[in-house]
């Protein structure tokens, strides 16, 4: 789909299926997606370990925004998260794309060419994930995506201070759970196409 030009930033629960539908969807539009990837290209540019980079991600506990309010040298945390910031503006500059996580719906909201998507899922669907990936028990189940969950929501509100996970910050909202990953993309394609021609994109 070489006329392609909508950049999605996919926002997601821990089991909703956000890598795997980051993956058709790169597939059946023939743009790049980008999760993982960031952080070792953003490790790349900044000179920063990797493991630093991957800190946020996994949440520290930290919840106000100091990265707009510098006080001194900043942080590692600030550094890491403002290198993936740079490296999700840079890949968005190069062309459409899939970009899950890191809050790049908030990083690339000045853009008028990004659909922003929020996956969520039944918690019966959560926790099966969680021990079918990683063959958990279901309270090491339950406390897995607890914790995954929880870091993603401390990471976001500390780099936009909103919620994660509030519908008027998506343009669309969806439940892997009834409709399954595959649904799931057909029905952002779909969206996309008619986001698109309302605004003439």
């Amino acid at each position: 789909m070489g006329d392609w030009k909508t950049i999605i930033t996919i926002g997601r629960e821990y089991g909703a299926g956000g890598r795997t539908v980051a993956k058709l969807l790169s597939d059946r539009l023939g743009i790049p997606h980008y999760d993982k990837e960031i952080i070792t290209l953003a490790a790349e540019k900044s000179g920063l370990p990797e493991q630093t980079i991957r800190g946020p991600e996994q949440g520290s506990g930290k919840t106000l925004l100091s990265w707009f309010l510098p006080r001194g040298p900043m942080s590692a945390y600030d550094q890491a998260i403002l290198a993936q910031a740079n490296i999700i503006r840079k890949l968005a500059e190069e062309g459409p794309c899939i970009i899950v996580g890191r809050g790049a719906d908030y990083i690339l909201r000045d853009r008028e060419d990004v659909l922003n998507v929020f996956l969520y899922a039944d918690q019966a669907d959560k926790l099966a994930y969680a021990m079918d990936t990683y063959g958990d028990r279901p309270e090491e189940a339950e406390q897995r995506v607890r914790q995954v969950d929880a870091s993603r929501e401390s990471y976001y509100h500390y780099l936009t201070r909103a919620k994660w996970g509030d519908l008027k910050r998506y343009h669309l909202s969806l439940n892997t759970s009834p409709i399954g990953k595959e649904g799931g993309a057909d029905l952002i394609v779909q969206y996309a196409k008619l986001r698109r021609a309302k605004l003439g994109l």
